[in-house]
C-alpha cells in the first residue's frame, strides 16, 4: 500500500442497485467520485481552494472492474490514493472491499487538472500539499477501448438534462455509464452485470445539448460511442458477465 491514502465506508443504496439488486457501474463511479473529493476536502482543497486558484479537476479517462458486484445494503470501505501529476494526468486508483476484507472492485481514474479561466490543461498544479501525493500508484487497469469504426447501431438521441448534470454544467463523469448502459439492447443488459469497464471522456456534453449514440459488440464485450455537434463526446467498452 501507498503511503498517503484515504479510506471511508459507503453502503449500497437501494436506489444504486439495478433490477438484480446489484450496484450499477454509474453509481460506483459516483462512490469513487465521492471519496476522491473528502479526499482533496481532507486537506483543504475544497470548492473555494479551486475556485481561489481558478482550477478544477476533471476526469480524463477511467475503467473499473467487478471481481463481485455488491449487492444493495452492503457496507464497503473505499480505500483511494493519488499518483503526483506526469504530464498533466494525475492517476488514482480506488479499491473497495467488503466486510469479510475481500477486494469486490477497482477503479483506476486519471484526473486532468483544467484552468477554470480558459479551459486549458495545466501540466501541474499550481500549489503543494504534503501528505496528498504518492510518487507512484502502482495498481492500473487496462484503458484499451476496443473501437469500431463500422457496423455501428445508432441508439438514439440523448439530452443532459438537469439530474446527470454537475457544477461545471455538463453530464457528471458518472452519469456516462448510464448513457452507455441504456443504449445497449435489454437483452445484452440482462445476460448479466457488467464487470469491466473503459471509458474516455473526450468532449462535455453541456446540459440542455444532445449527443447521438452509437453502439456495437467488439472483442467479447461492446463498444459505445456518444457524438456531439459531430465531434466524439465519449468512447467506452465493457464486457457483460454472469
Amino acid at each position: 500500500m501507498e503511503p498517503n491514502f484515504y479510506t471511508e465506508t459507503a453502503t449500497v443504496l437501494n436506489a444504486d442497485a439495478d433490477f438484480r439488486s446489484l450496484l450499477k457501474p454509474s453509481a460506483l463511479l459516483r462512490y469513487v467520485e465521492q471519496v476522491s473529493a473528502d479526499h482533496a476536502r481532507a486537506f483543504g482543497m475544497d470548492d473555494k481552494f479551486f475556485q481561489d486558484h481558478n482550477a478544477a479537476f476533471l476526469v480524463g479517462k477511467q475503467a473499473l472492474r467487478f471481481n463481485r458486484v455488491p449487492r444493495r445494503g452492503e457496507t464497503l470501505t473505499l480505500c483511494s490514493r493519488s499518483e503526483k501529476a506526469l504530464r498533466g494526468s494525475i492517476k488514482r486508483v480506488t479499491t473497495l472491499t467488503d466486510e469479510a476484507g475481500q477486494e469486490v472492485a477497482m477503479v483506476d481514474s486519471r484526473w486532468i487538472m483544467s484552468s477554470l479561466e480558459n479551459g486549458h490543461i495545466l501540466r501541474q498544479p499550481g500549489w503543494t500539499v504534503e501528505g496528498y501525493w504518492n510518487e507512484t500508484v502502482e495498481e492500473e487497469l487496462p484503458l484499451l477501448l476496443h473501437k469500431r469504426r463500422d457496423s455501428l447501431t445508432s441508439a438514439g438521441l440523448v439530452t443532459a438534462r438537469y439530474s446527470q448534470c454537475d457544477l461545471h454544467y455538463h453530464i457528471n463523469n458518472a452519469f456516462y455509464l448510464d448513457i452507455v448502459c441504456d443504449a445497449l439492447p435489454l437483452e445484452v443488459m440482462r445476460k448479466g452485470p457488467v464487470t469491466f469497464a473503459s471509458i474516455n471522456y473526450h468532449r462535455e456534453i453541456p446540459m440542455g445539448e444532445t449527443a447521438e449514440v452509437f453502439y456495437a459488440p467488439s472483442a467479447d464485450g461492446w463498444y459505445v460511442v456518444g457524438k456531439h455537434n459531430g465531434q466524439t463526446s465519449f468512447e467506452c467498452y465493457l464486457r457483460i458477465g454472469s
